[in-house]
């Protein structure tokens, strides 16, 4: 399983991505039957119905109308739009309904619904109706198999409309951001990480991701997109940690000085002080309130100072000693 089919898959698991994903994206008519919430369904069941088949996730939804009819969604994450991706759907979803048939030795099956998430370097070009890809004259195709996939193309979709979802929009924005050219990366690296500011978990998960399938060739693009949010320090110190963890330092401590000055010049001292002080937790555990009367009684160009020592400072008393 490569990079983009893990991340995909945690961003699945984050709380209320899943259920946003289907009601956005699924007819209306059958999202107002749903009852609860999205399930993932289990490993081992996935196992065993795909056959050694990687599938990205398949969720299972309780409808209004009895207690054995559910809906079971197909996720199918691509890079590359090929001609033939729904044969390989097809054999997806002919292993769940010979599954599913195994515990439904009465009545109607339930639905299954192929939704294909698709960040390829070049628009979707691939058909999304089977039927499209036989050569047959009309009066033969009715007899053949045939359906429908539902497609999200996150290259040609505009951020806004991504999703309503903060979290699911910042993760399809990562995923939109590893499709994209460098020189065109600056934009959408400032919306995923102005969406992802306020989750910081789901921020570091698409930071991994974009660093494993771009590397350093995106540093740049990083660097400024932090700095472009101006006042928003808490985020850049999560920026600046998770780079100098996995060993990206060149540079980036600059780019990211560079945004916490303009938040300072801006008159965000506030904001500052709580970004240093946040920083400083994470690092050094429960501050001393020699410490908070310290960040309190600092001017700008110190809280700048400690925010860059406190990067890589051994103590708390090595970063106040830079002063």
């Amino acid at each position: 399983m490569g990079p983009h089919d893990k991340a995909f898959k945690k961003l699945l698991k984050e709380r209320g991505v899943a259920e946003a994903l289907l009601r956005e994206r699924l007819p209306a008519a059958l999202v107002r039957r749903f009852v609860g919430r999205p399930e993932h369904l289990s490993e081992s069941f996935i196992n065993e119905a795909l056959h050694g088949h990687v599938a990205d996730v398949v969720l299972r939804v309780e409808l209004e109308g009895g207690e054995v009819t559910y809906v079971y969604c197909l996720i199918e994450h691509k890079r590359t739009a090929g001609r033939f991706v729904l044969v390989q759907v097809l054999g997806y979803l002919a292993a769940l309904y010979a599954q599913l048939a195994k515990g439904h030795r009465a009545g109607p099956l339930p639905t299954v619904v192929p939704l294909v998430i698709y960040n390829g370097e070049v628009p979707w070009s691939g058909p999304v109706r089977f039927s499209k890809l036989l050569d047959a004259p009309a009066q033969v195709k009715r007899l053949t198999v045939d359906f429908e996939v539902l497609l999200l193309d996150v290259g040609a979709v505009p951020a806004a409309q991504l999703s309503s979802h903060p979290t699911l929009r910042g993760g399809l924005l990562a995923l939109k951001a590893a499709a994209t050219p460098l020189p065109k990366l600056d934009a959408v690296l400032r919306e995923m990480l102005g969406t992802l500011s306020h989750d910081e978990s789901t921020l570091r998960l698409f930071l991994k991701y974009l660093m494993s399938v771009a590397g350093r060739d995106a540093l740049p693009s990083v660097e400024r997109a932090a700095a472009h949010l101006g006042a928003k320090e808490a985020t850049m110190q999560t920026i600046s940690e998770f780079i100098e963890s996995r060993g990206y330092r060149r540079g980036t401590r600059q780019g990211l000085k560079q945004g916490l000055k303009q938040g300072l010049e801006q008159g965000q001292r506030q904001s500052a002080q709580k970004a240093v002080r946040k920083l400083l937790t994470k690092r050094f555990k429960k501050l001393p309130a020699s410490a908070e009367r310290k960040l309190a009684e600092a001017d700008n160009a110190t809280l700048e100072r400690w925010f860059d020592a406190a990067l890589t400072a051994k103590s708390l008393g090595a970063v106040f000693a830079s002063h």
